[in-house]
């Protein structure tokens, strides 16, 4: 299996005290990328599909600032 890209803005509401994305938010932008996997590769609409995200785990490399 290949590699999905979905590019994500950034929103200053995204955004902690320490000028970088919070940590909770990055579930929102994997929410947002599997959104539009399913619409784009598989051609479902999510909100028909019987599906559940029952578990998720995310390796922090470098923070995301509002200007990336």
């Amino acid at each position: 299996m290949g590699t999905y890209t979905a590019d994500i803005d950034v929103r200053f509401r995204d955004i902690d005290a320490m000028g970088h994305v919070n940590n909770a938010v990055y579930a929102t932008y994997i929410e947002q990328a599997r959104t539009r996997y399913f619409r784009d590769v598989l051609d479902v609409d999510i909100s028909r599909a019987s599906t559940v995200l029952a578990s998720i785990s995310i390796d922090f490399r470098s923070p995301v600032e509002l200007a990336d």
